[in-house]
């Protein structure tokens, strides 16, 4: 599943920023917020931001499913099953040892909480008990009334109440010293944006005057390794993102049933 193309649930904080309060009714105010949580989105590598979406997922991985039964001239045949090798059907009390819950399905993570579950028309209470996440991306059902459909029907429209969808908040929530990061940023763009003095550094590297030379950092260095100029902005990057990676971990299986997600309408 893609990646979101845009940072989403920053809401920063503007208490170092005394301008604020007369620019945020204005066009300068979101514009400044939206520059500031993207640069520091794309510069803490892409991971911070809770994002809703709803997929629905394409089958459910399991523990004890009759087609895991491998068994020739009286031994155990070695098999794969969800990407492990193993010498055994896959079946509660049939000798096998796995870690692998009886119903789960798979959802792109990191899974940060489930909002909503629909099964065949059913919406199944977030806090009944009903189903839990492991590892931020597993989603195990333990209502013991049934398991997570085998192989659900990816052909219905997309609000039909039969279809199999999954609503959750994916990523991880943004630390507040991000937040207060990307209220500086935000608040030097628009004094640099109203023509006034701020903090963002300009392209020259050199200045001399009155016998007296200024060595500036070069632009062009700080945009390298992802940094803005601001110590107190560049300070949180380089927390957060020590080895300045470019977006978050990411790993493929061709076991996973990877989940579908409508894109349009």
């Amino acid at each position: 599943m893609a990646e979101p193309p845009a940072p989403c649930g920053w809401t920063p904080n503007y208490l170092c920023c005394d301008s604020w309060v007369t620019v945020s009714g204005s066009a300068l105010g979101p514009q400044a917020t939206e520059y500031a949580t993207l640069v520091l989105w794309a510069a803490t590598g892409r991971q911070y931001g809770l994002c809703d979406v709803t997929v629905r997922p394409c089958g459910r991985q399991c523990t004890n499913c009759p087609s895991g039964f491998y068994w020739d001239s009286g031994s155990w045949v070695p098999y794969i099953f969800n990407g492990e090798w193993r010498n055994c059907w896959c079946g509660v009390g049939a000798g096998c040892c796995t870690c692998d819950p009886a119903c789960q399905v798979y959802l792109p993570g990191p899974v940060a909480e489930v909002v909503s579950v629909t099964v065949d028309g059913t919406s199944l209470p977030a806090s009944g008990g009903a189903y839990f996440v492991l590892d931020e991306q597993w989603l195990v059902r333990v209502d013991g009334t049934a398991c997570w459909p085998q192989c659900a029907d990816q052909s219905l429209y997309p609000g039909d109440a039969n279809a199999f969808e999954v609503t959750y908040r994916r990523g991880r929530a943004v630390p507040p010293a991000l937040l207060a990061a990307a209220g500086s940023l935000a608040c030097e763009y628009i004094k640099a944006c109203q023509g006034g003095d701020c903090r963002l550094p300009s392209r020259v590297s050199n200045i001399a005057r009155q016998g007296v030379s200024v060595s500036m950092v070069d632009v062009n260095e700080l945009l390298r390794f992802g940094l803005t100029g601001l110590k107190e902005v560049d300070e949180v990057i380089r927390a957060l993102n020590p080895s300045g990676l470019k977006g978050r971990t990411r790993f493929y299986s061709p076991d996973l049933q990877m989940p579908r997600m409508v894109t349009w309408p």
